[in-house]
C-alpha cells in the first residue's frame, strides 16, 4: 500500500503509537507498522503449531488413562468437570462445543473445536487437580522441580500474546516505555521453543519452513537506532 493511501486504512490513533515510537519519522514509522504485520504472521503461525501439538498431547494423555471419550465423559453428570467441581469454565466450553458441532460432532472435531485458552486452563489448579494431577506427564523433557504452576503461567503469558495477535494489536511495543522492543514477544517465542522440547519434540525440525520470528524481531529491533536521515521502504 503506497504510504499516501496508508490513513484512508489505518486510524490515527493506532498509527500514533508507530509516530510516536519513532520521533515522528513517518517513514520509520510505516516501515516498523508492516514489520509488525510480519512479525505477526510468523509469531501466529508458530503458535498455531504449538497449539496443535498441546492440545495433541493432552488428548493423548488422557486418551490412555480414561478412554476415547474423556472429554465428553468428564463434563457429564458425576465426570470430574462436573459443574460441582470448580471448573465450570471448562464444563461449559465443552458443552457449547458439542452444541454447535450439533451433527458434525465427533471427538476428533470436538478436540479441534476448543479453544486454546481451554487447553491452557487445563493447567489451572482446579482444572489439573479435577483431572487427577497428572498432566503434567506430557511434559517428558520437563526439568526436575517444574511445576504444574509453573506450566500455567508460561500458557497464559503465549495465550496473551496469542490474543494480542488475533485483534491486531501491535507485538512491537515495551509497553511501559512506549518504545521500540520485542523484548517480551521474544521471551514468549523462547517459551514456545522450550516447551515444545519439554513436549518431547525437534522444535527446529517441526517448524521448518515456518519460523521467522528471529528475522521479523531483529529487523524490528533495528529500528530503535534512530537517525536523522530517512528510512528507505
Amino acid at each position: 500500500m503506497p504510504n499516501r493511501l496508508f490513513h484512508t486504512a489505518v486510524s490515527a490513533p493506532r498509527f500514533n503509537k508507530y509516530l510516536n515510537a519513532c520521533n515522528n519519522n513517518k517513514r520509520k514509522a510505516h516501515k516498523l507498522y508492516r514489520a509488525n504485520l510480519a512479525l505477526s504472521e510468523k509469531l501466529y503461525s508458530v503458535i498455531g503449531i504449538f497449539e496443535v501439538i498441546l492440545r495433541n498431547s493432552i488428548d493423548r494423555h488422557f486418551k490412555n488413562i480414561y478412554g476415547d471419550t474423556w472429554l465428553e465423559d468428564a463434563a457429564s453428570p458425576g465426570g470430574y468437570l462436573d459443574i460441582s467441581s470448580g471448573c465450570e469454565g471448562s464444563f461449559h466450553s465443552i458443552h457449547e462445543a458439542i452444541h454447535n458441532l450439533s451433527s458434525k460432532y465427533t471427538h476428533d472435531r470436538l478436540v479441534a473445536k476448543l479453544s486454546f485458552g481451554f487447553w491452557v486452563f487445563q493447567f489451572a489448579s482446579k482444572d489439573y487437580a479435577a483431572s487427577g494431577s497428572n498432566l503434567l506427564n506430557i511434559f517428558i523433557n520437563r526439568p526436575s522441580g517444574i511445576r504444574q504452576k509453573d506450566i500455567f503461567k508460561k500458557l497464559v503469558k503465549i495465550k496473551e500474546l496469542r490474543n494480542r495477535i488475533a485483534h491486531y494489536e501491535p507485538i512491537c511495543f515495551n509497553n511501559k516505555t512506549g518504545g521500540i522492543s520485542t523484548e517480551h514477544t521474544s521471551q514468549c517465542y523462547h517459551t514456545i521453543i522450550q516447551l515444545l522440547e519439554w513436549l518431547g519434540c525437534n522444535a527446529s525440525k517441526i517448524l521448518y519452513g515456518i519460523d521467522g520470528v528471529k528475522k521479523k524481531t531483529g529487523e524490528i529491533d533495528a529500528l530503535r537506532t534512530y537517525s536523522s536521515e530517512p528510512v528507505r521502504l
